[in-house]
């Protein structure tokens, strides 16, 4: 069961199957007509933002989920420290869509072993076109621009004023 109530200790989606219908009609995408599925969907999705890292901290000690945060700033301008951006909503409905097709949380590690050799040493030779286990959205991306840290580990903010 979806709950998109950021106030409840069971909170554990941005977007409901509302949002996803109203986002995939508004850009053609095609979703099931059943809501069990395109809670699941909703559900994969969020796993995917779940590992995502984010700008900011969360609003309430204890609070289910990364969003609402506080202390995150876009154009300089903070973000409302109570809200979920429509972009978090958007991001987790536009995942949804992906998830009918593209596992998004996937166990693989590497490409297909397509040669192996033991003499001695061992020769390990890995098929460079194929899946590496990872999956990326350049669009996500651009979707969550300054919402998210970068993949640096030295990470700060930097404010005026």
């Amino acid at each position: 069961m979806l709950n998109t109530d950021p106030t409840s200790p069971d909170f554990n989606s941005y977007a409901s199957v509302s949002d996803l219908r109203d986002f995939s009609t508004a850009r053609g995408y095609d979703i099931p007509t059943d809501d069990t599925t395109c809670k699941q969907l909703l559900v994969q999705a969020m796993d995917y933002l779940d590992s995502v890292n984010w700008k900011g901290s969360r609003s309430a000690i204890g609070q289910p989920l990364a969003w609402p945060r506080d202390r995150v700033f876009i154009d300089g301008e903070e973000i409302d420290k109570s809200i979920i951006p429509t972009r978090i909503k958007q991001a987790q409905c536009r995942l949804a869509v992906e998830a009918q097709e593209t596992d998004l949380n996937p166990t693989q590690s590497g490409g297909a072993v397509t040669m192996e050799r033991i003499e001695g040493a061992v020769t390990v030779q890995y098929d460079g076109s194929s899946n590496d286990g990872t999956v990326s959205f350049p669009w996500l991306n651009a979707m969550l621009r300054g919402l998210t840290k970068s993949g640096c580990v030295f990470n700060f903010d930097v404010r005026r004023g």
